[in-house]
This record gives C-alpha cells, sequence and structure tokens, in this order.
C-alpha cells in the first residue's frame, strides 16, 4: 500500500477516535475541547458556519442558530454588517494576538446539571476581575453532551437570545 494511502488511513482513523471518545466526554471535557479547537490568536478558529464542526460541540438548537447566522453573513450586502460582531466562544471582540490564555472550569453557583462557569483572559496584562466569565449550559444527548447555550455574564445576554433576535430582525427587514 503506498505511504499517502497510508497516511490517508490513519488520519481517518485518528479522527473517528476523536469523535468516539468525544460522545463519551463529559461537559466539562467538551468546553475544554471547544478551546482546545478555537484558538484564533494562533489561527485556529472553528468554521461557525460548517454543521459537522458545529454539532461536534453544540446542540441541534444551537446549531441551526450558528447555521442561521452564517447564512445572514454570507447574504450580507457588502459594506453591511450582518450576523454576529463579537467571537460567541470568547465572548469578545478583541484578544491578546500572543495571548497566554489559561482556562478555568468550575461547576456553576448554585449547581446545576450541565452548567459550568469558564473564566479566562483575553489580554495578558488583565487583572483578576477583568477576566471574562461564560456559563456554559450543557444537555446530554445520544451523541455525547453538547453546549445549548453561553450566557454573557459582563452583559447579562444569552448566545441563544442574541442570536434568535439577530435572525428575528433580519426576517424583520426583509419584510
Amino acid at each position: 500500500m503506498p505511504t499517502k494511502h497510508k497516511a490517508l488511513i490513519l488520519a481517518l482513523l485518528t479522527v473517528l477516535a476523536s469523535s468516539a471518545a468525544a460522545a463519551k466526554d463529559g461537559p466539562e471535557e467538551v468546553i475544554r475541547a471547544l478551546y482546545k479547537d478555537h484558538r484564533p490568536w494562533e489561527h485556529k478558529e472553528l468554521n461557525l458556519g460548517n454543521r459537522a464542526v458545529l454539532s461536534k460541540y453544540f446542540s441541534p438548537e444551537l446549531t441551526k442558530l450558528f447555521l442561521k447566522n452564517a447564512q445572514l453573513e454570507r447574504d450580507c450586502p457588502e459594506g453591511d454588517l450582518c450576523g454576529l460582531d463579537f467571537d460567541p466562544i470568547l465572548g469578545a471582540q478583541d484578544f491578546d494576538d500572543h495571548l497566554n490564555f489559561k482556562l478555568h472550569i468550575t461547576e456553576a453557583t448554585p449547581p446545576q446539571t450541565g452548567r459550568f462557569e469558564a473564566r479566562f483572559k483575553l489580554f495578558n496584562e488583565e487583572k483578576p476581575e477583568q477576566e471574562q466569565v461564560l456559563i456554559f449550559q450543557l444537555v446530554q444527548l445520544k451523541n455525547g453532551w453538547r453546549i445549548d447555550d453561553i450566557i454573557y455574564t459582563k452583559d447579562k445576554a444569552s448566545l441563544k437570545a442574541v442570536l434568535t433576535a439577530i435572525i428575528d430582525e433580519a426576517i424583520h427587514l426583509k419584510e
């Protein structure tokens, strides 16, 4: 068998093994995997318009909202701002180009099944009170835990609510 074929088979088996492992992961591991794969300061970003990528981390409902947002962004007239205007995984627009990223995950208070708090800094010199605090609500599905919503504590806003409002406004503007 040519080396090229062996490499391709090995790559496919690696993908399958990582997907199988992800299905068994607990909610905290899903959040950690999300931040391992989404590191824009390292030029690694999730494709938030790709159903297969989204469904690895997000519930079907949140995946649909992301896909509708991606469609709005694609259909957007040049020069207009359509869709999300921030990175929904970081809960911000800006971050250090050479970020020393440290993620701290704890169960949210008060404890609730599938609810976790993620803390991290977006700028290396930030003080602890300036760190991002996001609440992740996860649901357990047949294929494992998935993120069903993200609450941005500084803005007291929910990702689902923000996406729904953007999509509803776009529909209203078309009428």
